[in-house]
């Protein structure tokens, strides 16, 4: 080092950049596995969708791609585990000795992760997009579902208490996969940079959400089951459903059919308060 580069603080372009670059490395081992996983499982599926004789042996159905149903959110939680790996976030370590100030340090990194999320995100649509196609299905659903209006009437068979809506996948659907990983992967970031421990407060929040579901079910307190409803299918996966026992027999319905004006509240909600979170803990000082 010399006195003219002694002092100088790099550049928010150049930190950037490294970070970019350090967090696909850190990432790149597990993005490798899971990538061969999605071929290998692509794969099978094209190859049981050319065998109608297989699928008469194991009574196989195939499905539409439907954007909306994989929990996206579940697999974004995971990402800051890989992107902090090997590196101690508390205490006199080398990842504060550098000279970039260390909460700047934090929110690149955090954002840095972000961005592969997204591009990871995006080659996944377009691998089951490709194999959705290859497979001979189609993209999105298009179907009639069976809502329910009045519950106990449903089951008494009271006229009007369920209606058929066909219901064809919406535009918005498309983008929900990148809102609910976004929100997941804030607030599981925040978790990272607040906390030593962040699994066990992971596990002691989802411990804590099993308990409040249980308590819901054995006092049938609606609010929370939908309020739960809203967290799931925000997630990923199916969600305002469920098997009613209706005269004409046992059936799945729909409690609620999502719209876009309920994609834009769950979405800035839960990204607000991850970002709320995210600069609220790359405050916290660090001895």
């Amino acid at each position: 080092m010399t006195d003219s580069t002694a002092g100088r603080i790099p550049a928010m372009k150049t930190v950037w950049i490294e970070q970019l670059r350090v967090v696909g490395l850190a990432i790149r081992r597990e993005g490798a596995l899971a990538a061969l996983v999605l071929v290998l499982g692509s794969l099978a599926l094209i190859a049981f969708s050319r065998m109608p004789a297989l699928q008469a042996m194991v009574d196989g159905e195939m499905r539409n791609f439907d954007p909306g149903d994989p929990p996206w959110g579940f697999f974004a939680v995971l990402l800051p585990l890989v992107v902090w790996k090997g590196e101690r976030r508390f205490g006199d370590t080398p990842l504060w000795s550098l000279p970039v100030d260390h909460r700047r340090h934090a929110l690149l990194k955090v954002a840095a992760g972000w961005v592969w999320l997204m591009a990871i995100l995006g080659a996944a649509l377009v691998w089951f997009t490709l194999t959705t196609l290859a497979s001979g299905e189609s993209l999105g659903v298009d179907e009639v579902r069976l809502l329910v209006l009045d519950p106990v009437g449903a089951t008494a068979g009271t006229p009007g208490a369920v209606e058929s809506v066909n219901w064809t996948t919406p535009w918005w659907e498309w983008a929900l996969p990148f809102t609910s990983a976004t929100a997941a992967y804030l607030v599981a970031s925040t978790l990272m940079l607040a906390t030593r421990r962040p699994l066990f407060w992971a596990a002691g929040l989802w411990v804590a959400g099993a308990v409040v579901l249980w308590i819901a079910a054995i006092r049938d307190i609606d609010w929370i089951h939908r309020a739960s409803d809203f967290v799931a299918w925000h997630i990923g996966g199916d969600s305002f459903t469920r098997w009613m026992q209706l005269p004409t027999g046992g059936r799945e319905v729909w409690t609620l059919l999502p719209t876009v004006e309920m994609w834009i509240a769950s979405s800035a909600f839960w990204i607000g308060l991850g970002l709320v979170g995210v600069l609220a803990a790359s405050r916290r000082a660090r001895p």
